[in-house]
């Protein structure tokens, strides 16, 4: 039997009323949450980049250092 409609009323969406389980509402508090670590990380990421310098000072050891060091074990060695 088909429902006749009033003049005011507007058709109404067949199974309103069965919109499932839920969880929609958890589902959009794990995105939030994944956004705001997402977000965390990258501020984090961003403020060890800022803090490491390009060149650390291991990198700029001179090789010569290492050759006055072989220097003085040859002196060391030779002393009887």
């Amino acid at each position: 039997m088909v429902e006749r409609l009033k003049s005011w009323e507007s058709p109404r969406k067949r199974g309103r009323n069965h919109k499932g389980k839920g969880g929609t509402a958890r589902a959009r508090q794990l995105k939030k949450r994944e956004k705001l670590l997402r977000k965390k990380l990258q501020q984090n990421q961003n403020i060890e980049a800022k803090k490491k310098p390009k060149y650390q000072e291991e990198d700029l050891v001179p090789p010569l250092f290492f050759c006055e060091i072989s220097l003085n074990l040859a002196k060391v060695s030779t002393v009887p």
